[in-house]
C-alpha cells in the first residue's frame, strides 16, 4: 500500500529510516539543553560509538575548528575547546548523514547532501560576520534544510521514483509531490525537525515568515547560494543572491564573491571531514578533494591503540600547565583506558563515607552505572572493592582470582557489574583514599594481559599525579 499524506510519511521515515537516531538526538538535546550541562556525559554518549568518536575527533582537528593546530586527541578535550553546542551540532550532522547513506546512495540523495554541506558552510561564514556564537546552530539548520527530501531519497523503494519530483520546474514539482506524496518535502522536514528538536533556527527557516532573524537570513541565503552556484559563479542566479550577501555583510560585491567562492572550497573539505567523500565532486568548488579512505563500519570489538595511549598521556603530562580541571582530566584518563588500552568498560568511582559511587563511566552497557554503581565498602562488607580499598595501590582480579574468590562477588556486584576479570587502581589524596578506577573487557575483548595491566597502572598513576598537582581549595 502506497504511503500518502504528511503523518504517514513522517511516521514511515522516523521508523524505517532513522529510529535509533531519534533516541540519540533526544539524549544529546537533554544533555546540552540543561543549565548544568555536563561535558563528561556528552563524552560518554559519543564514546559509545567508535565511528562517531573517530569522526568527531577528525572534525575537531579540521581547520574549521582547530585554529591553533594543536592535535586534539580526546573527545572530552574537543568538547572543552569547541563547546557543548558545537559538538552537539557535529554529532547530529554526523548521525543524520550516517543514517541516510547506505552502501549505494542514490544520485539524488548525494546531490541534496552536497547542497546541504555547501549551504551549511556558506551560512556559517555569513552568520560569523554578525554573531559567531550562532554559527553551529546555523550550520545544522542549513545542512538539514532538506532533511525530508533527503530521507525520502534514502528509501529503497522504486515505486516513488518519479523524475518530476526533482524537476527544475517548481509548478511541475509541486504537482508531483501532491500526486506521489500527498504532502510536501518541506512539511515532512518541518515535522521531523519538530519531533527531534533540531533547533528553533531550522523551524523558523522552514516557515520563512517575516520578520526573520539574522540566523534565519544566513540559513536562507546559504541555501540559495548552494542552488545558484550550480549555474556557475558568473551566472545571473549567483549575481542575484550575491546582492543578499552584500546587504547582509556590508562587504563590497568583489569581496563578497571571493568569500562565497572560498566557502564552496571549504564546503568540499567539510563534506570530506564528515566522511561523505561521495558528495565532494558535486560541490562547485575550485579544488579537487581526494579521500583515500572509504566509509565503512568500525568494528565494535575494541582494540588497543598505542598511538592513542601515547597522545593522551602526553596531554595529561601537561594538564597542570594547560589548567585543565580535574573532571576533564578524569574523563581523559578513562578515554585513554577505553580507546587506548582497549578496555571495554571503565569507571571512576569516589568514596563518600562508607559508600563507593561511580562518577564517570565509559563503554557499552555502562549507561546504568551512573545511578546503580553504588556499593557499601564499610567494615562489615567484603567484596572486590573493599579488598582493593583496604590494601590500596593496583589490583588485577584475573580468571583464577575470580574463580576462587567467589565471596568477593556478592549478588549486588554480580547484578550491576557482573563477574569478570578486572583491573582496579585506588586513588589517594595525601594519606586519604578518595576513589578508584575500575576496568574490564566484558563481552568483546577476551582476557586481560600483563601489557594492558601495565598501561592501566600508567594511566591511573598519571591521574594520581594530576590530582596531587591540583591547586588546594581553601
Amino acid at each position: 500500500m502506497a504511503t500518502k499524506g504528511l503523518k504517514a510519511w513522517t511516521e514511515r521515515l522516523r521508523k524505517q529510516d532513522l529510529p535509533v537516531l531519534g533516541d540519540v538526538i533526544a539524549e544529546l538535546n537533554k544533555i546540552t539543553g540543561s543549565d548544568d550541562a555536563d561535558v563528561n556525559q556528552l563524552a560518554e554518549v559519543i564514546l559509545r560509538d567508535p565511528q562517531l568518536t573517530s569522526h568527531v575527533l577528525r572534525i575537531s582537528n579540521s581547520v574549521q575548528y582547530n585554529y591553533g593546530k594543536t592535535q586534539i586527541n580526546t573527545v572530552s578535550r574537543a568538547i572543552v575547546l569547541i563547546g557543548l553546542k558545537g559538538v552537539r551540532a557535529i554529532c547530529i550532522s554526523l548521525l543524520v548523514m550516517d543514517s541516510l547513506l547506505g552502501e549505494h546512495p542514490k544520485e539524488q540523495l548525494l546531490k541534496l547532501i552536497a547542497r546541504g554541506f555547501h549551504a551549511a558552510t556558506q551560512a556559517r561564514l555569513l552568520v560569523q560576520k554578525i554573531d559567531e556564537k550562532a554559527s553551529e546552530e546555523v550550520f545544522i539548520a542549513a545542512l538539514l534544510f532538506h532533511l525530508g527530501e533527503m530521507s525520502f531519497w534514502s528509501l529503497d523503494d522504486e515505486q516513488y521514483n518519479d523524475p518530476v519530483l526533482f524537476s527544475e520546474d517548481a509548478k511541475a514539482r509541486k504537482q508531483a509531490m501532491d500526486s506521489v506524496l500527498g504532502t510536501s518535502f518541506k512539511a515532512i522536514t518541518r515535522e521531523l525537525a519538530r519531533h527531534w528538536k533540531l533547533g528553533d533556527t531550522l523551524e523558523e527557516a522552514l516557515r520563512n515568515q517575516a520578520p526573520v532573524s539574522d540566523k534565519v537570513k544566513a540559513v536562507i541565503t546559504g541555501e540559495r547560494l548552494s542552488r545558484a552556484a550550480l549555474y556557475g559563479w558568473t551566472s545571473p542566479q549567483v549575481k542575484k543572491v550575491l546582492k543578499e550577501v552584500v546587504a547582509y555583510t556590508s562587504m563590497d560585491a568583489e569581496a563578497a564573491l571571493a568569500m562565497v567562492r572560498d566557502g564552496a572550497d571549504q564546503a568540499a573539505q567539510v563534506a570530506l571531514n564528515y566522511g561523505v567523500s561521495e558528495a565532494c565532486p558535486l560541490i562547485p568548488s575550485s579544488t579537487k578533494i581526494v579521500d583515500a579512505t572509504q566509509r565503512k563500519p568500525i568494528s565494535k570489538i575494541l582494540k588497543g591503540d598505542p598511538s592513542v595511549q601515547l597522545s593522551i598521556l602526553r596531554e595529561l603530562s601537561t594538564a597542570s600547565e594547560d589548567r585543565l580541571d580535574v573532571n576533564t582530566i578524569f574523563q581523559m584518563v578513562l578515554e585513554g583506558m577505553h580507546r587506548g588500552i582497549g578496555l571495554e568498560r571503565v569507571a571512576i568511582a569516589f568514596i563518600d563515607k562508607r559508600k563507593l559511587k561511580a562518577k564517570y563511566v565509559l563503554g557499552e552497557g555502562t549507561e546504568h552505572w551512573r545511578s546503580r554503581f553504588l556499593f557499601d565498602i564499610g567494615p562489615y562488607s567484603e567484596n572486590i572493592f573493599t579488598q582493593a580499598v583496604s590494601q590500596g595501590s593496583n589490583h588485577w582480579f584475573d580468571q583464577n582470582a575470580v574463580a576462587t574468590n567467589t565471596h568477593l562477588f556478592n549478588d549486588e556486584i554480580k547484578r550491576i557489574v557482573g563477574k569478570f576479570p578486572a583491573f582496579i587502581s585506588v586513588l589517594q589524596l595525601d594519606e586519604r583514599k578518595v576513589g578508584l578506577f575500575y576496568a574490564d573487557r566484558w563481552t568483546f575483548g577476551g582476557q586481560l594481559d600483563q601489557e594492558q595491566f601495565e598501561s592501566f597502572k600508567h594511566f591511573a598513576g598519571q591521574a594520581q599525579l594530576c590530582l596531587t598537582r591540583q591547586p588546594k581549595k581553601h
